[in-house]
Formats: structure tokens, sequence, C-alpha cells
């Protein structure tokens, strides 16, 4: 009975060889898969926290603004809560920077050691499109007086 049991031939193994080298060939294409979606990531999360710092540049000014008016208007308890809030807005507005930078270096890093392609993050937030707004510009400058 151990004898049926037992592999018998080299057909047996050459389809053990086959399923063996069918499972590396797809654990390798995995790895490459999730190497490009890793580094995705990196980059989506760079371009993130770019956005947030830009915000916050534009709040601090804002902020800075607001925080000369109080402050000439002598309205000290406003003044002292725009202060604070712009205290937290720069510190977010260096996290984001620091953040950037490291995951753009991570990014550059996964590219380099896994030889991929720097894959295309757009500039423009979703829905937008820049050759609608051309169109539309020509057309309303086609219509001048």
């Amino acid at each position: 009975m151990s004898e049926i049991l037992r592999p018998t031939g080299s057909r047996s193994w050459a389809w053990l060889g086959c399923l063996g080298a069918f499972a590396l060939v797809a654990g390798l294409s995995g790895c490459a898969s999730v190497s490009q979606d890793v580094d995705a990531y990196y980059r989506q999360m760079a371009y993130n926290y770019k956005e947030a710092e830009e915000k916050a540049k534009t709040d601090v000014v804002t902020l800075e603004n607001e925080s000369k008016v109080l402050a000439t208007t002598g309205d000290f308890h406003k003044l002292k809560r725009a202060q604070r809030k712009l205290s937290r807005i720069k510190a977010w507005e260096e996290k984001c920077e620091n953040e950037a930078k490291r995951f753009e270096k991570a990014a550059e890093w996964t590219e380099a050691h896994f030889h991929l392609a720097k894959p295309p993050i757009p500039d423009r937030p979703p829905g937008y499109h820049a050759d609608e707004d051309a169109a539309v510009m020509q057309a309303s400058a086609a219509k001048g007086p």
C-alpha cells in the first residue's frame, strides 16, 4: 500500500517541479506589483503633504493679517486665540514639509532599489480638465465686442 501512495517515476516529479516554478513566478510578480503599489503610495503621500503645506502657508498669511487687525482694534482675547492658532498652524506646516521630504526620499529609494519608473501623479485635483478650460477661454475670446 505504501508503494501506491508514493510518487512514482519522473512524471510526478516533473509535475511537482512545474508547480514549484509556477509558485515562484507568481510570488515574484506579486512582489513587483507590491513594490509599485508602495512606490505609488509614497508618491501620493508626498503630494498630499505638499498640498497641506501650501494650505498651511496660506492660512499663516491669513492669520498673521487677522492678528494685525486684532492688535490694532485692541481685542486681546481674540488676538491671543489667533496667535495660538497661528503657532499650531506653523508647527503643522513644518511637519508637513518634513513628512513630504521623508515620503519623497522613500519613493526615490524604492524606485532606485526596485528599478521602477516614476508613476504619474497629477498636479491638478481630480475632475480638472485644462483642455476644456482652454476651449471655454478661446470661445469667450472669440465673442469679444
